[in-house]
Parts: structure tokens; sequence; C-alpha cells
């Protein structure tokens, strides 16, 4: 087991209080007993260690991912200082790459211009036009985020460096208008942008989950905005990672992602005590969840990653309950994400909870690439369209029976917690 992404919580807190978060408003509460900013021997421990890890497993290029909380609320000197000390300790060995995600509320022209000096990417979080963001991504106060942080997106346009590579983060919203959604994207000139499904559990459903799994509200949004920009012309039309990512899979391709794939996750999070967790979605399971000992003060990253929940993880799209390893389309959705398979009851040993929205946005994305290929490529590779009930049959059909061994595993970390 290797990483080569690491998620680094620099700040610990939040100028934000959005409804769905899953740092702070789902159930854990871990972080009131960390300190809001990470300590310098901290941050140097941190490099030590991902530094030895990289010379173990001769991993020459490091993503870092600075995020929080909202990382900027640690300040432009400590970001400076942070990049700076992992130059130059690594120099010569390691070559980091640095991605900042933010609120983008504290973005002005001083820290861009800092940040681009750095050279690290920055992705931002905003969630659709003004209505359907501020209903969700809120100040702590009750006020709509939206204004300020559309201010905080144009300074970064308006930097020639950050113009062609500005991303938004957007959390689905089920009760808003999907090409709306997607125009808006458009509208304020991105280049590109990733739509992610709400964070939940079995105990814990997101909007339109609760009492039933099996309807595809989801699925039926996304698949709106899918065919309105794949009719478009790819060379104009913005990048929508969740789309790319399932189209780079169903045409063979591997793919590690969270929540599609079937590579290992090779990511890691390391709190601002320095505490190395497995992803940080699982904080949705329950208050502590994550929470495993290791620390980077006494611990290598070889050793963080030797717990039940961060093998689980690390294997979390090969390690997969009964119905998902019968399943046809198991090697483009992977299971989907992790945390959304958990229940108090069986532990990590169920479907998604967007198992239904997967297979029916899939099968419309796969149906879609197979439209445009010609016909008589079709009929020689026998490729065969798919539906949701299609998948079924054939699940039902491949279902396997001795799933002793993948049931252990879907439980270990369960067992242990309890």
């Amino acid at each position: 087991m290797e990483v080569k992404i690491v998620v680094l919580k620099i700040a610990s807190r939040c100028n934000l209080n959005c409804s769905y978060c899953y740092m702070y408003n789902l159930g854990d509460k871990t972080y009131k007993n960390q300190p809001k900013l990470m300590s310098k021997e901290t941050i140097e421990n941190i490099y030590s260690r991902i530094i030895e890890h990289c010379e173990e497993h001769t991993i020459k290029n490091f993503s870092i991912i600075l995020h929080g909380g909202e990382p900027l609320l640690a300040g432009q000197k400590y970001i400076e200082d942070f990049v700076n000390t992992g130059k130059r300790m690594a120099e010569g060995k390691v070559n980091f790459r640095y991605n900042l995600q933010t609120n983008g509320i504290l973005l002005n022209e001083d820290i861009v211009n800092s940040l681009e000096k750095l050279r690290v990417d920055i992705g931002v979080s905003l969630d659709g036009p003004k209505e359907v963001n501020d209903k969700n991504r809120f100040y702590h106060n009750g006020k709509g985020s939206y204004d300020d942080v559309v201010k905080g997106i144009n300074v970064l346009l308006n930097n020639k460096s950050y113009k062609e590579r500005t991303g938004l983060l957007s959390v689905m919203n089920i009760d808003s208008d999907p090409i709306e959604s997607y125009e808006h994207i458009k509208s304020l000139d991105l280049k590109g942008g990733d739509y992610l499904f709400p964070y939940g559990t079995y105990d814990n459903p997101p909007l339109g989950k609760a009492g039933s799994t099996e309807n595809t509200y989801y699925a039926d949004w996304l698949i709106k905005i899918f065919d309105t920009w794949y009719n478009e012309k790819e060379e104009t039309r913005p990048s929508l990672r969740l789309f790319g990512d399932i189209t780079t899979s169903i045409l063979g391709n591997d793919l590690m992602a969270d929540y599609l794939g079937n590579k290992n996750n090779e990511v890691l999070v390391i709190e601002t005590d320095g505490s190395m967790e497995a992803v940080d979605g699982l904080k949705s399971c329950g208050d502590g969840f994550t929470k495993t000992g290791a620390n980077v003060s006494s611990f290598s990253i070889n050793q963080a990653l030797d717990t039940p929940l961060a093998k689980l993880y690390h294997y979390s799209h090969k390690h997969l309950c009964k119905k998902c390893r019968s399943c046809p389309i198991n090697e483009t959705c992977g299971g989907g994400d992790l945390a959304n398979r958990y229940s108090s009851q069986n532990g990590f040993d169920n479907p998604s909870i967007y198992c239904s929205d997967l297979e029916k946005l899939i099968s419309h994305i796969q149906n879609r690439i197979i439209d445009r290929l010609p016909q008589q490529l079709v009929e020689e590779a026998k490729i065969e369209r798919l539906s949701p009930e299609k998948i079924q049959k054939i699940r039902n059909q491949n279902i396997i029976e001795d799933d002793t061994v993948h049931t252990d595993e879907l439980l270990s970390h369960f067992y242990a917690k309890a």
C-alpha cells in the first residue's frame, strides 16, 4: 500500500456553515479538540513522513491538497511558509504539486498573486446560481455566501494564469434546475467543474433517499446536464470531471476516484494535530469514526495505512458487497463512494445509497457513446447496450455465493469501532 496524494487540513475551522458539510454538520465533532491551525512542528513532521514514504516507494511526484475547514483562514504568509518549507525539505528528493480547495470568500489579488508564484492550483466550491447556492452554503449567521464567492472567483479569473484552469466543485441539489446549474458554470467563464453527490449513509440519508434508495432523482438530474453537455462542441464546452471519468472508464481505462473507478485509492488525510486518517468523507459515518490513533509525530505513513479502515478505503473499489461484485458495471462505478455504503446495522456490507442512480447514469452515458460509434463496429465487436433492468438481470445471474472473506473485510472496521 502506498499513497500519492495527501489532503492536509491546515485549518480546522471554517467561515461558512454549509448544511451538508461532512466536517462539521453530519455528526463528527472531533474538530473541537484539534488546533485551529497546524503547528510548525507538525508541518515539518508531515513533510518528513511524506518524503520518507516517497523514498521507500520510489515516488518522484507527490500531490498535496491544502484543505480545511477553510485553508485561507491560515493567512497568506502561513501558506507561503508552508509551501516553501516543503520545497526546501524535499529538494532533490520529491517533486511536490500543490492544490488548494477554497470556498473563495477570502481570495484577493495579493493572495492570488502569491499562490500563482508558489504554483498552487486552486479549486473553488460553489453550488450554482445565488438562490441555489445560498440554500446550503451560508455564513454562521445565516447570510448566503454567493456574492462573496463570485467576487473571489472574478479575482481568480483576472489572473492570466488561473483564467485557463479554475474549476468549481458543486454539490448537487436535486430540487434545483440542472440546466440552469450547467449554464451558470458557463456564464462564469470557467473552464470546468465537477458535480458531487451529497454525503450520506443509510442511517443519515441525503435529500431524496430517506425511506427508499431505489429512486433515481440524482441520475435524472445529471442526465439532463450530460445530454446538453455531450451535444456541444468538445473544444468549447467546459470540462466536467464526473462525465469525463465515467466516459474514460467506459472506454476501457483504469480510474482512481473516491466515488468511481477500479483503482486503489492512494489518498491519506492529515488533520491539524497531525492525525493520519482515511478519507475525510467517512466522518459522515459517525463521531470519531476516522480516528485510529496514528499521528505523524510517532507513526510512519506505512503504519498509518496498516489499520482496518485505511485498508478498506484503499481497496474500497475491490472490497465490495455481494451485489456489487456480481454487477457488470462495477469496473466503472467501483461500488461508489465508501462512505455512502455505510449503515450501523452491517457496516460497509451494502451497495451505495446511490446504486440506482449510478446504474442509470452509467448505462445512459455508455449508450450515448455507442450511438456515436460506426454501426459496423458495434456489430463486429458485439457491443451491447445496457439499461438498469439489464444490469440487474445480469447481476442476478452472476450472484456470488462465497461471500465470507469479503464480508469480513467490509465489517472489520465496524467491529473494531463497536
